[in-house]
């Protein structure tokens, strides 16, 4: 299963996911995680609350350069998971579409940028991170 989690600059939001999901998967070797931007970016590096909050919940995480999300990603990957509304409908322009039903959101609501220690935005990815992999081992 090749998962991309897509928020806006890729320094944030879908990094943490990436990394929440890695965490949750463990070694099972079944398992692609990627994150990109829906945006241009410049290759920007992990927020350093982002990075923080990761290691305040004994996240771990690695080095991490933002990109952008391409049109062949959209072939390379089963699902692409957006933070917001906004990160599907611009994933959904850069890829021509969603043919194939693989662009979704991790949750029914937008996951905020909470800067006030990314508490939020945390149990947010956790429980949607947690969701999804429920979702995926039932299939």
């Amino acid at each position: 299963m090749k998962i991309l989690f897509v928020c806006s600059g890729n320094t944030g939001r879908s990094p943490m996911a990436e990394f929440i999901l890695k965490k949750l998967v463990g070694d099972d070797k079944n398992f692609v995680i990627e994150s990109a931007a829906s945006k241009p970016t410049e290759g920007g590096d992990l927020h350093a609350g982002i990075a923080a909050k990761l290691r305040e919940e004994n996240i771990p995480y690695t080095k991490h350069t933002a990109r952008q999300i391409t049109a062949a990603d959209y072939e390379k990957f089963d699902k692409i998971i957006c933070m917001d509304a906004g990160n599907v409908e611009q994933v959904k322009t850069i890829c021509g579409g969603d043919r194939d039903n693989k662009i979704q959101m991790l949750l029914e609501n937008d996951i905020p940028w909470d800067k006030n220690g990314f508490a939020k935005t945390y149990d947010d990815i956790l429980r949607g991170c947690q969701k999804l992999l429920k979702t995926l081992k039932e299939a």
